[in-house]
């Protein structure tokens, strides 16, 4: 989950309006992991699948670039990440460690399962790190291969191959998704690099590449493609007309007109704490509400809380916690930046 924005002509200057969609979309992700009820938590639901959606196509944009620009920037994005999601994997196993041990008390079962080499496979294959509760980082895993496969992308000249590319990856996304939904399949069959990273990244890739054409679509044309999309989402995720699922042509339409209306209005600003958020804070808000979530449920297992304390009041209330927390890393994160001595020289 990229922290960058999208250049407006001037260089270097934020976009704005693309930073509420992030954090918009940072928000709506937390209540893919704990619902809503019923349809109105299926929409919510859906719109955070698309908001992860939007956070693969930035990186995908941010990708574009000369081969000698590409290729260090690539690996450090790489490393960058690599530390990130190690970090994630060792705080998430932490605080599971606590919880079998105090909550579950079956700490000598559950630690068997790392003496298991399938487990080690499956991480690594399938990022299922499910043990640990820590089925979000998927998204790190996914980034991370997409990273590398960019990489050589650049590094064999294959980069304009890109655009024909770019059609097999999104058929393949939607036919997935639609043969999960028919069988009701492991969620794993399209949270992966190929299926939900490479298909968004490829698209933000060919958009990077042709911005300066698709900058002259005017505003107005993006937004309603943008609404029709995200009505038909509802429409479709409330009356289920289909055996097979759809709503994927939905939300690549919807995530590529708010994608597109960013780029045609950077300087827009429409709430500014929102802004805030997808700016400085997006990234942290995604890797730590699933240790928030996991917390908060056994806190109110133990007290006993009623269904419609889960159903209503706990979704905003993770979702708060996981904003605050987010507040504070980043503010420690800064604090020891600016007293480390390479800082102060």
């Amino acid at each position: 989950m990229k922290e960058n924005v999208i250049p407006s002509d001037a260089a270097n200057s934020r976009n704005r309006c693309l930073d509420f969609f992030k954090g918009m979309a940072a928000i709506l992700v937390i209540f893919v992991h704990i619902r809503f009820p019923g349809k109105f938590g299926s929409c919510i639901s859906s719109f955070g699948s698309s908001g992860v959606m939007l956070f693969f196509l930035i990186s995908g944009f941010h990708a574009y670039g000369t081969r000698e620009k590409m290729l260090p920037k690539l690996m450090q994005r790489f490393r960058r990440n690599l530390l990130l999601t190690v970090t994630a994997v060792l705080v998430y196993f932490l605080i599971a460690v606590v919880l079998h041990h105090f909550g579950y008390r079956d700490l000598h079962v559950w630690i068997r399962t790392f003496l298991k080499p399938q487990f080690y496979l499956r991480m690594l294959v399938f990022s299922d790190l499910e043990v640990i509760h820590g089925d979000p980082l998927w998204f790190m895993f996914a980034l991370l291969y997409a990273y590398l496969i960019f990489w050589v992308m650049y590094r064999l000249n294959l980069q304009r191959f890109a655009k024909f590319a770019l059609p097999l990856f999104i058929l393949l996304r939607i036919v997935l998704e639609s043969y999960k939904y028919a069988v009701d399949g492991d969620w794993r069959i399209c949270s992966n690099v190929f299926v939900a990273a490479l298909p968004l990244m490829l698209l933000g890739y060919c958009i990077a590449e042709y911005q300066e054409k698709l900058r002259r679509i005017p505003a107005w044309v993006s937004a309603v493609v943008c609404e029709v999309s995200v009505l038909c989402l509802v429409l479709l995720i409330v009356y289920d007309p289909f055996r097979y699922n759809v709503t994927q042509i939905c939300k690549l339409l919807a995530v590529a007109s708010v994608f597109l209306f960013a780029m045609q209005k950077p300087d827009l600003r429409m709430f500014p704490p929102v802004c805030r958020l997808g700016r400085d804070y997006s990234l942290h808000v995604y890797l730590w509400h699933m240790p928030v979530i996991v917390v908060m449920l056994a806190v109110c297992s133990m007290r006993h809380a009623s269904q419609q304390f889960y159903d209503w009041y706990l979704p905003p209330i993770v979702a708060g916690i996981a904003i605050v927390l987010a507040i504070l890393i980043v503010a420690v994160r800064n604090g020891v930046k600016k007293g480390s001595p390479m800082e102060q020289k």
